[in-house]
């Protein structure tokens, strides 16, 4: 079963880069430390490998001496570093095995950054594709947990997942060359171990082709799943907005479920971990005229056209005195420039507005305030909040509305009206144009590809 360099397509991402090396001294990483010395010419990389010994087992230390003398063999510099997971994990009161991920993974780019590498070269095989496949589905995974590892995913590339585990074992055989053993892998006590040592070969068993199907089927789900990220990256450019107080996405006329699943995980803040159930309760509120839901880390309340996200306690924005020749911040809400004007009133942008100057001496910026009153144009007096219920404000906006206030009578609801006392006027003498520029932007589009 001798593996021929054309084999190796998947170093072609790598031409011309400082790749780091991911080196545990097992036979995977071995395989792949030496498949890129042997590759290095033809594809001009500059080499580099890491071993991080995870303080776990009492041979860890006859590890770090074996890639040692690997590397000097294949002629790739070399860091070792030490981390010590067993009291990491106590201090943290995580795993074993999720501390040691953890630990490694900072380990690794803190090395990275060190040597300058462009990215880290893992091991990761087809075996532990058809792993992780079956691990996020018995975790009930979405579309993007079932395409499992990507061969190139931020600043991790994975140039092995077409091979299979013993393509590498016999890669190895044929080169002389030899590694280390870690006998925890062969105890069923995690997830991963157990699969490998009995899930999976009891399916091939039944299915003698299982892992490179499950190969397979991973990469079609994440076809699919990038076709669908897309999809809701486009949706979200159009139908959806962020801001310091609150985020909102349009569901007046709703995409494919497919694509508001992933549109409504993705609007949730970056600590939410929203589950199956959340989702599901989300999509019932985009369908309802109104409603709110506790997400734990956030309120999501359907108003008007809109879905908004917004968090359980908003944050103190303190007023700041209005400028009458210059630029006012509100800061996290957006921000007024005055200039001198015409008496001439503006009546084709609700966030330009002409005023009297003299009424807006001593004004601030600010959100609103209980107690808060208006007496718009042609109309009476009434509270601030009738006039956001009068006009169908949606609720969640109104804490986010910028105000142009004199103690507790507000001068200019921006974007809505203005009142009687700040209108020009025949006997003003002195006017203002006030321009409103929000700080709330477009959506980015968020991680939808996932990891």
């Amino acid at each position: 079963m001798t593996i021929q360099p054309d084999a190796l397509t998947d170093f072609a991402p790598l031409r011309g880069k400082r790749v780091l090396i991911a080196l545990s001294g097992g036979a995977d990483s071995v395989a792949l430390a030496a498949m890129l010395a042997n590759a290095r010419a033809e594809y001009d990389l500059t080499l580099f490998a890491a071993h991080v010994d995870h303080a776990i087992r009492p041979e860890s230390a006859e590890d770090a001496a074996f890639c040692e003398a690997l590397c000097k063999r294949l002629g790739i510099p070399l860091r070792t570093v030490r981390v010590d997971v067993p009291a990491e994990a106590e201090r943290a009161g995580e795993g074993l095995e999720s501390a040691a991920r953890r630990l490694r993974y900072e380990a690794l780019r803190r090395i990275k950054e060190e040597v300058r590498a462009d990215g880290i070269a893992l091991a990761h095989h087809m075996d532990d594709q058809a792993e992780t496949v079956l691990m996020h589905l018995a975790r009930g995974a979405g579309p993007e947990g079932i395409g499992g590892m990507r061969a190139i995913s931020g600043d991790l590339y994975r140039p092995l997942l077409g091979l299979r585990k013993a393509q590498l074992v016999e890669y190895l055989h044929e080169r002389g060359l030899s590694w280390r053993e870690d006998a925890t892998n062969r105890v069923p006590d995690t997830p991963r171990n157990a699969l490998r040592l009995h899930g999976i070969p009891e399916l091939e068993k039944c299915y003698p082709q299982f892992v490179r199907a499950a190969a397979r089927y991973a990469q079609s789900a994440r076809i699919e799943s990038d076709l669908v990220a897309d999809l809701t990256r486009d949706y979200l450019d159009r139908a959806s907005a962020t801001g310091p107080l609150y985020a909102w996405l349009d569901v007046s006329d709703p995409p494919h479920p497919a694509v508001l699943r992933r549109a409504l995980r993705a609007m949730c803040p970056r600590d939410a971990s929203l589950d199956f159930d959340q989702v599901a309760a989300l999509e019932a509120l985009c369908a309802a005229a109104r409603g709110r839901l506790d997400l734990g880390a956030c309120l999501a309340e359907r108003a008007g056209r809109r879905l908004y996200f917004v968090p359980k306690r908003l944050p103190e924005i303190a007023p700041q005195q209005l400028s009458l020749d210059g630029v006012t911040r509100l800061p996290g809400i957006g921000s007024v420039r005055a200039v001198p004007c015409e008496s001439v009133p503006i009546r084709d942008d609700p966030f330009r507005q002409a005023l009297s100057a003299e009424a807006l001496e001593g004004a601030t910026l600010r959100t609103r305030r209980p107690g808060d009153r208006i007496r718009p144009l042609g109309c009476g007096d009434k509270l601030l909040s009738d006039w956001f219920i009068d006009h169908k404000v949606d609720r969640p906006l109104r804490d986010a509305t910028p105000l142009v206030a004199k103690g507790s009578r507000v001068l200019w609801v921006v974007g809505g009206c203005i009142a009687e006392e700040a209108k020009l006027a025949a006997d003003t003498r002195r006017a203002v144009m006030l321009e409103y520029t929000p700080e709330t932007i477009p959506y980015n589009g968020g991680n939808c590809h996932g990891e």
